[in-house]
């Protein structure tokens, strides 16, 4: 390959504009490419397959080769470059041969070199700055759009755009958006005062900056009004400040806009002072900056992450936790510098909470969500939610889809993703978000308007009355059998047999409530005998279990053969490390072992399991917390994130002692994972439970999975003391109506099959032999994806669509409606 430099000449045909790129800064940068991000997980299977191993001059010679310019590196780029500038957003397949996203972006830094931000004022200037044409026939339309909803880009977009239609898809303008339905605002704001803004008790938004370097086209402030709003000063800030210090019911505040981080004084300010206020828990800071303008923190050698770094210790000295809330769409949005500013963060203590809206023929078909957040998660973000619909906003149509397909994308994600990283199946209505299956439901259309559904909330009309009384006058609301809120919500139901109607009166069922010694035998039971379920296919390894298709479990002694069958299955991304006593116990055999596994690039998460974090959290001593995290690798390139799991029953259980712990290993870049049994007589009301989510939150860890039915604690137990299913809901209400949005664990039912949401990726099965549900995310081919030779267990059956049905003991249904 001949390395002696001559320019290559990019024609841009929209923009008119010619740049001459060196050879050798083109060949360098895929070069580089290679060296450092040539893994499957970054460069994807085709190419890492095709160029083999090697350093990035051999890998970048035999892809040459194979796309038909051996030893010719620029007939390579200039059939790229060629493709870039015709402005035809598509895929480039040299040879036949995609080239990865992330090298295109790299190609490209070199040809589009430069960050910062344009507004664009009209079409000639769209087409000009991003190198995109504009119909002709469509000019004069496009201009109103421009005018009516602002255009901002980064370079950052810009050259993200030009090779992915699903960035475009979310920033260039359409003339769809003259469409005039939908709302001017999606949701009320019940209380609004200057820059503060309350929707729910224990929390309030602080509104520090009115634009962002890139506007969405889906956003819900995308009005020209809301973009040009002025921006608040610091005397606003000290007055928002004022009112939370007078409202001991907050106790956390979402910093937003725009993106607040545009305003470095405003944020000062708002950090400073609520630093000062005693009941504030937690400050939240929401930008999408991270995905598309990620120069906005590495900029003056990443000034932006320092500061916050440091803000993040004042606010842990007094007694308060800093998160990030961002989005992420699709794939095609990941950098290495969006991945690199996560880790860097959760590294440092800093939670990253990763919300999506769901977007029509963007990210609705489930693959490129799976590949999302699997790359997120491995860098240390938290899945929170998805969004469904997207916002009902005007302008907003194209990227409406019918309610039904956005839950039944959650079955696809429980089967194909990571359990940690299967985000909760949110609709953000006008007044307040409820979960799907758990806090809320579909009730029915609403007979005078077609374009609106009834949608079952967990709020209540007395829940307001502290700080928004307006809500309870709405003429869009309507008080059910229940007592909650149903509200129109803007939406196409899609496959009607979603649509549930009011619950029914609970039915009468006797409770047996448990005493001390009981809860106390409960309690040893969880801290000495395994919980995780069954091996759901024979692995051909007695002590490696498959409990899904990207999870494992393995003892802390695990032989190569186990090792050699992970290594094997490019599924596997979780490996759960067990101990005969606790895996901290074990860190000796743990080591050597993590770094086995560090070797295998398709595993990116390591959790072990831990009952001392709960009993004996002395034992996890500074040594054991170092060692921990020299465990720990987020990164960019081949991370392998480290995890505690363990288990708590009641809030009573939870000590400043273990608070002070989390704290250490957050800062470790270590998350807490807790999981629940629910326990009848125990724990099954809405109270114990939402005192539960709440600790769990304040002690700085993740309520993971409330297991409904299906342990072996609750085979026990649960038989001669049943959990109403209509508890269920009552607690999926009450946390979601009163305490945060963080807290709301994942509401699970175990099975010999694997584990399923209750209600969301499961259904309930009514005959006269006890509570059975319908696995709706597993089928016979899923499991003999692993095992070829897999028959369902005896006792279970597959109904007419293929999925199987499974008893659940323990569990018990009073009615028969299908939520609860």
């Amino acid at each position: 390959m001949e390395s002696y430099d001559r320019s290559i000449t990019v024609e841009f045909k929209y923009s008119g504009m010619t740049i001459d790129v060196s050879l050798s800064g083109l060949t360098d940068a895929v070069i580089e490419f290679f060296d450092i991000y040539g893994t499957i997980p970054l460069a994807g299977k085709q190419l890492c397959n095709i160029t083999k191993k090697g350093n990035g001059r051999e890998r970048f010679s035999e892809l040459l080769k194979k796309t038909g310019y051996p030893d010719d590196p620029e007939g390579f780029f200039t059939e790229i470059l060629s493709a870039v500038g015709s402005g035809k957003i598509k895929k480039i397949k040299p040879g036949q041969i995609e080239i990865p996203h992330l090298m295109l972006m790299a190609i490209l830094e070199k040809v589009l070199p430069g960050h910062g931000y344009i507004s664009v004022k009209d079409t000639w200037q769209l087409e000009k700055v991003t190198h995109l044409g504009v119909p002709e026939k469509d000019r004069e339309q496009l201009q109103k759009v421009i005018e009516t909803y602002p255009v901002r880009l980064s370079r950052h977009t810009i050259r993200q755009m030009l090779v992915s239609k699903d960035v475009a898809y979310q920033y260039l303008p359409f003339i769809e958006e003259l469409d005039a339905g939908g709302h001017t605002n999606t949701w009320i704001g019940q209380f609004h005062d200057g820059l503060l803004e309350q929707m729910y008790q224990n929390r309030v938004i602080f509104l520090l900056n009115m634009s962002c370097p890139v506007y969405c086209r889906f956003c819900f402030r995308k009005h020209k009004d809301s973009r040009n709003e002025k921006n608040p000063a610091v005397a606003d800030v000290k007055k928002a400040v004022r009112h939370v210090k007078d409202s001991p019911s907050i106790k956390e505040i979402v910093v937003t806009g725009g993106d607040p981080f545009m305003n470095r004084v405003n944020m000062a300010a708002t950090l400073d002072g609520l630093m000062q206020v005693d009941h504030v828990q937690t400050i939240r800071l929401a930008t999408r900056s991270i995905a598309y303008y990620p120069d906005l923190f590495l900029e003056n050698e990443s000034a932006y992450l320092k500061y916050l770094k440091q803000k993040n210790f004042e606010l842990q000295q007094h007694g308060k936790r800093m998160e990030v809330a961002t989005h992420f769409i699709h794939p095609d949005e990941i950098s290495p510098e969006s991945l690199e500013i996560i880790s860097d963060l959760v590294n440092n203590g800093i939670a990253v909470y990763v919300q999506t809206p769901f977007l029509r023929d963007c990210n609705d078909k489930g693959p490129e969500l799976v590949r999302l957040f699997s790359l997120l998660r491995g860098a240390g973000a938290e899945l929170h939610y998805i969004y469904i619909p997207c916002s009902p906003i005007h302008g907003n149509s194209i990227y409406w889809s019918p309610l039904s397909e956005g839950i039944r994308i959650a079955s696809y994600l429980r089967a194909h993703l990571s359990d940690r990283v299967i985000p909760r199946i949110c609709t953000a209505t006008p007044i307040g978000k409820m979960d799907w299956y758990s806090s809320g439901w579909a009730v029915e259309k609403v007979k005078e308007n077609e374009n609106f559904i009834w949608i079952r909330t967990p709020y209540t009309p007395d829940y307001f009355k502290a700080f928004a009384p307006l809500a309870n006058s709405l003429a869009n609301i309507r008080v059910n059998g229940e007592g909650t809120i149903d509200i129109q919500y803007m939406a196409q139901i899609g496959d009607e047999s979603f649509l549930h109607g009011p619950r029914p009166e609970r039915g009468a069922m006797e409770k047996k409530p448990a005493s001390s010694y009981d809860i106390e035998r409960l309690t040893s039971l969880l801290i000495n005998e395994r919980q995780t379920g069954p091996s759901i296919v024979d692995t051909g390894h007695e002590e490696l279990l498959r409990l899904h298709e990207t999870r494992v479990e393995i003892n802390a002694r695990a032989d190569k053969g186990q090792i050699d069958y992970i290594r094997a299955d490019d599924r596997i991304t979780d490996v759960i490390i067990s101990s005969q006593t606790d895996a901290i116990d074990d860190l000796y055999y743990i080591r050597p072992l993590i770094k086995k596994l560090k070797g295998i690039p398709h595993v990116n998460a390591i959790r072990l399991l831990s009952m001392k974090f709960n009993y004996d959290p002395q034992a996890y001593t500074r040594a054991v917390i170092n060692t921990l995290g020299d465990l720990n690798t987020l990164c960019v390139v081949n991370p392998l994130r480290l995890e505690i799991e363990t288990w708590f029953t009641l809030a009573r259980e939870i000590t400043g002692t273990h608070a002070k712990l989390a704290a250490r290993l957050n800062n470790k870049g270590i998350t807490v994972y807790c999981n629940t049994a629910l326990l009848g007589g125990v724990n099954d009301s809405d109270g114990h439970i939402h005192s539960l989510a709440h600790a769990i939150r304040k002690s700085g860890m993740e309520f993971h999975h409330l297991y409904v039915a299906g342990l072996p604690v609750q085979h026990e137990w649960n038989i001669d003391h049943p959990v109403d299913s209509y508890d269920v809901i009552d607690i999926a209400t009450k946390v979601r109506r009163e305490g945060s949005g963080r807290e709301i664990p994942r509401y699970m039912i175990s099975t010999k099959l694997g584990d399923v949401d209750y209600g969301l990726t499961s259904s309930f099965v009514h005959d006269n032999k006890g509570t059975k549900i319908k696995l709706g995310c597993y089928d016979l081919s899923y499991y003999k994806g692993m095992d070829k030779n897999f028959e369902f267990p005896k006792g279970i059956f597959a109904r007419d669509d293929g999925f199987p049905v499974v008893q659940v003991p323990g569990l018990v249904k009073t009615n028969n409606f299908p939520v609860s």
